[in-house]
C-alpha cells in the first residue's frame, strides 16, 4: 500500500484556523517536520514521515485533508501532478486509431485534464511538480507505447485536434452570434448547425441560447472542424433524450471515418457510443488510475460491478443491480396525492396536463423533450406558477429543488440547515444522520455554497429538499452534474427516502438508467403541435407502457444484459431491435 496526502487548497484557511493539522500530528509532537509551513503560508505534508493517523483530518476545521491509503502505484506512471499534496494523475487514454472509445469514472479524477493533455492544451509534467512540462520528455517517457507517436505529433505541431468543452455554460459570455461561433471551428457551420437541430437559432447570439442549446452549439462547432482527434467532454449534459440520441448518431458518424474519444456520465449513451473504454478509478480531487482499454460490454459491467479484475482492484463495496422487470404498480387504494387536469398558456406556447394520482411510497418520473412543460408543471404543483385552468391539489405540502440552482448568499451548507432548524417541516436530524453522509456532503458542509462546484450544488439541494417533511417532494433534474456512480446513488436514495416516509415524489430527469433505478411510474409529456407551441402530459401509467411510449417516439428499443441487467440500446436495424419493434416492447423485455 502506498500514501497519498492531499490538502485542498480552496478549503485550507490557515489564517482562520489554529493550525490543528500540525499541533495534534504526533510525528510533529515528536520532533519530526511531518507538517511544516510551506511558501504560500499553508500546510505541507511528508507522506514518507505520515503515519496514517488520521488525526489531521479529523481536527481540520475546513475538512481540507485527504490521507489516503491507496494500492501500491508505480510512480513512473504518474502523468500530471497538481503540488506536493495535489491531486495525481497515474496512466492516460490510448486516443482510437479510428472508431469512438469512451472514459468513463467519478468527477474530480482527471478525466477532463486526460483530455486537455490529449489535446495538447496542457504539457503533462510527469510528477515533476516544480518544473513546466516539455513535450520531448513526455515522448522520451512513452517511448515502447502508442501514445508516443501520438505526442511526437504533437510536438511537432502534426496532430489537428478539437476539444468539446466540459462547461458549455461559459460560451453565453462569448459575444457572438451562434453561426459565428460554429463557424470559427470551419466552413462546415450551416450543416452542422443543420445537423443538431439549431439552424433556426444561428443569428441568435451566445448569451441568448439555453443550456441545451449552448451545448449544441458546442457540439455542432466540434463536428465543423477538419481535425485527426475529436475529445468531447461530456456532450448529453443539459439536453433531452431526444437531442441525446441526435447527438450519440452524429458522434457515431463522426466515428466512422475520424478518431473520437468521449467523457460521458449516461451510462445508457455511453454504452450506444463508445466501442472500447477506459474506466477511471481513484479518490476525487486527490489521484485517478486510468485502466487499460477494456471491451464497451466488459467496461460497464466492471464500473457496475465495482471490481477490475485485471488489476485485482476493488473500487465500489456493493454492485450495483437493475431488474429486468418494472416495479408491480403501487396500491390505487387509498392515494396520497390526487391532482385535476391543469393547463398554462404563455405567449406562444401551451400546456394541458391530464389528472392524475400518486400513492403513498411512490415515486414518478417526468419524462419527455426540453420544450414539452415538464418543469412548468412541476412549478404549477410548487406554487412557483399559477396555472391558467385548474388548480394544485389542495392541502398538500411541498419541498421543491428547481431546476437551475445558484448560490445566492455566501453561507455554507452547515449555517443554511442551521437557518431552518426553527422550520417545523425541516427535520434536522434525517439531514445530519441520512442525507449528509449518503451524498458525500460531510467534507463540503462548512465550504461556502457558490464556492461549491455544479455536482456538490446539486447533491446540497437534493439533500435540503429531502430533508422536509411533506407529501410531496418535486425534484428537477437532481441527476444534472453528477458523475454515473453519483447518479445512481442518488436514486437509490430517493426512492429509500420516499418509501421510509411513506410520501410521493415527482422526478424530472432524462436519464434512463437513474429513472430504472428511481420510479415506479412514469408521466410522458410529449409536443401536441407540430411547431412546438403546444405541450402535452399524460399519466402516471406503469414503468412498461411509459417507456413504450417515451422510447416509441425517440425510436430507439433496449435489451437487458444478461449479467447485470442493465438496459443497453439495440442497433437500430437489428435483430433484437426488430423483434422488440413488432412486440411494442421498447423496454422490458416480457411482461411482468
Amino acid at each position: 500500500m502506498a500514501r497519498i496526502a492531499i490538502l485542498l487548497n480552496d478549503r485550507c484557511h490557515p489564517k482562520e484556523c489554529q493550525w490543528e493539522c500540525q499541533a495534534y500530528c504526533p510525528p510533529v509532537r515528536m520532533g519530526q517536520e511531518c507538517i511544516v509551513e510551506g511558501p504560500i503560508g499553508k500546510p505541507v505534508i511528508s507522506e514518507t514521515l505520515c503515519i496514517g493517523c488520521g488525526i489531521c483530518v479529523h481536527k481540520c476545521p475546513f475538512d481540507a485533508i485527504k490521507i489516503l491509503n491507496t494500492p501500491e502505484a508505480d510512480p513512473s506512471e504518474v502523468v500530471h501532478r497538481y503540488g506536493y499534496n495535489g491531486f495525481r494523475m497515474y496512466r492516460l487514454p490510448i486516443p482510437p486509431t479510428g472508431g469512438i472509445t469512451g472514459v468513463l469514472g467519478p468527477n474530480g479524477t482527471g478525466k477532463s485534464t486526460a483530455l486537455r493533455i490529449l489535446a495538447g492544451r496542457e504539457v503533462p509534467n510527469l510528477g515533476d511538480y516544480a518544473a513546466p512540462g516539455e513535450w520531448s520528455k513526455v515522448v522520451e517517457h512513452f517511448r515502447g507505447t502508442a501514445l508516443r507517436a501520438h505526442f511526437e505529433r504533437i510536438a511537432k505541431g502534426q496532430l489537428r485536434t478539437v476539444l468539446k468543452p466540459q462547461y458549455v455554460d461559459h460560451l453565453s459570455d462569448e459575444p457572438l452570434s451562434t453561426l459565428d461561433y460554429v463557424a470559427a471551428g470551419g466552413p462546415g457551420a450551416a450543416a452542422a448547425l443543420e445537423d443538431v437541430g439549431l439552424a433556426s437559432r444561428s443569428d441568435r447570439r451566445l448569451s441568448e441560447l439555453s443550456g441545451g442549446e449552448l451545448q449544441l452549439a458546442a457540439i455542432a462547432r466540434t463536428l465543423a472542424t477538419d481535425a485527426d482527434l475529436y475529445l468531447v467532454d461530456e456532450p448529453s449534459s443539459y439536453l433531452d433524450i431526444v437531442h441525446r440520441l441526435k447527438v450519440a448518431r452524429l458522434l457515431r458518424r463522426l466515428g466512422a471515418s475520424k478518431s473520437v474519444l468521449v467523457v460521458e456520465h449516461d451510462l445508457a449513451l455511453f454504452d450506444y457510443l463508445a466501442d472500447t473504454a477506459h474506466l477511471i478509478y481513484g479518490e476525487p480531487a486527490a489521484f485517478g488510475v486510468i485502466s487499460h482499454p477494456l471491451p464497451m460490454r466488459s467496461a460497464i459491467n466492471t464500473y457496475l460491478t465495482g471490481y477490475l479484475k485485471d488489476e485485482n482492484v476493488r473500487f465500489r463495496a456493493d454492485a450495483i443491480r437493475f431488474v429486468a422487470h418494472p416495479p408491480k404498480p403501487a396500491a390505487r387504494s387509498n392515494p396520497l396525492v390526487e391532482f385535476a387536469p391543469l393547463e398554462k398558456s404563455f405567449a406562444g406556447f401551451h400546456l394541458a396536463v391530464g389528472g392524475g394520482s400518486l400513492a403513498r411510497g411512490q415515486t414518478v418520473g417526468i419524462v419527455g423533450p426540453n420544450g414539452t412543460g415538464k418543469t412548468t408543471f412541476v412549478r404549477m404543483l410548487a406554487g412557483a406558477e399559477p396555472p391558467t385552468k385548474g388548480r394544485p391539489p389542495p392541502g398538500v405540502t411541498v419541498s421543491y429543488k428547481p431546476q437551475y440552482l445558484k448560490a445566492s448568499t455566501p453561507a455554507s451548507l452547515r449555517e443554511r440547515a442551521n437557518a431552518l432548524a426553527n422550520d417545523p417541516t425541516f427535520d434536522a436530524k434525517l439531514f445530519e444522520r441520512d442525507l449528509l453522509p449518503a451524498l458525500h456532503l460531510e467534507e463540503v458542509q462548512d465550504v461556502a455554497l457558490p464556492d461549491l462546484s455544479g455536482g456538490e450544488l446539486q447533491r446540497a439541494g437534493v439533500a435540503l429538499t429531502l430533508a422536509r417533511t411533506v407529501t410531496l417532494y418535486l425534484l428537477d433534474e437532481p441527476s444534472a452534474y453528477l458523475d454515473a456512480d453519483e447518479r445512481m446513488s442518488m436514486a437509490r436514495l430517493i426512492r429509500r427516502q420516499v418509501e421510509r416516509q411513506a410520501v410521493s415524489a415527482l422526478v424530472v430527469d432524462h436519464d434512463v438508467y437513474f429513472l430504472d433505478l428511481a420510479c415506479d411510474e412514469l408521466m410522458v409529456f410529449a409536443q401536441d403541435a407540430p411547431d412546438g407551441t403546444r405541450g402535452r402530459g399524460d399519466g402516471p401509467f406503469s414503468m412498461r407502457e411509459g417507456m413504450n411510449r417515451l422510447l416509441a417516439d425517440v425510436n430507439i428499443t433496449f435489451r437487458r444484459d444478461p449479467e447485470t441487467l442493465r438496459p443497453r440500446v439495440n442497433r437500430e436495424g437489428s435483430v433484437l431491435d426488430r423483434e422488440q419493434r413488432g412486440r411494442r416492447e421498447y423496454y422490458y423485455d416480457a411482461p411482468a
